[in-house]
């Protein structure tokens, strides 16, 4: 079943008792914020974006389509698909998520602000800004790549992996990060204020301007004189 242009329920308290079939292809945007549906069905397809945001839905559908945005800020989304793309931005603020799944592809920004998140999946590609401020995640996965920029705000954050790409800012102000990996690029600024950051790699490149105020660092490594 096919539905042309965009749909908006939005505050609707029967949305609850609306049937959308399997194989349901919505042909625009579908607005459902703050209504009571529980469920979406089998092979459900959105080719604009779906707000979901605040609504009792705990799962979606395996095989689920978006083709832009998906708004699930304060629901009750407990878990993701693996293999889920969002061609927009993933926006999970408020949620009880705990982790992200295999294969997760998000080409804007992807906010898990004031979630429980605990861990993100290797390899993970964001096209947009990701946003972890305020989180208890500890540790960020092996080849993670932002394509703007990282915000790691007042986040219980201790170390930084390795291999990392940020092709924006980086932001670890508040944080308990110690040190920075020694050959680390930030495409843009980068923010330590407030860290316990000592000393700086003497590889390290910023690609804009370096915020180091409240912390210990006596001197600037010599590339970036």
């Amino acid at each position: 079943m096919k539905q042309k242009h965009d749909v908006t329920l939005s505050g609707d308290k029967t949305a609850s008792n609306t049937r959308f079939g399997a194989g349901t292809c919505i042909d625009g945007n579908l607005n459902l914020k703050q209504t009571q549906i529980k469920k979406l069905p089998k092979k459900f397809r959105v080719t604009g974006s779906l707000d979901l945001s605040g609504t009792p839905i705990s799962r979606l559908p395996k095989d689920i389509r978006i083709g832009g945005d998906l708004d699930l800020s304060l629901s009750d989304i407990e878990q993701l698909p693996e293999n889920l793309h969002i061609p927009g931005n993933l926006n999970l603020i408020g949620t009880l998520i705990t982790k992200l799944p295999k294969g997760l592809r998000v080409g804007g920004n992807l906010d898990l602000r004031a979630t429980a998140i605990e861990k993100l999946p290797n390899a993970l590609k964001v096209g947009g800004d990701l946003d972890l401020s305020g989180t208890s995640i500890q540790e960020l996965p092996k080849k993670l790549d932002v394509g703007g920029d990282l915000y790691l705000v007042s986040s219980l954050i201790v170390k930084l992996p390795k291999q990392m790409t940020i092709k924006g800012g980086l932001d670890l102000s508040g944080t308990m990060v110690s040190s920075l990996p020694k050959k680390l690029r930030v495409g843009s600024w980068l923010n330590l204020s407030g860290t316990t950051i000592k000393k700086l790699p003497n590889k390290l490149v910023v690609g804009g301007w370096l915020d180091i105020r409240g912390t210990d660092i006596e001197r600037l490594p010599k590339n970036n004189r």
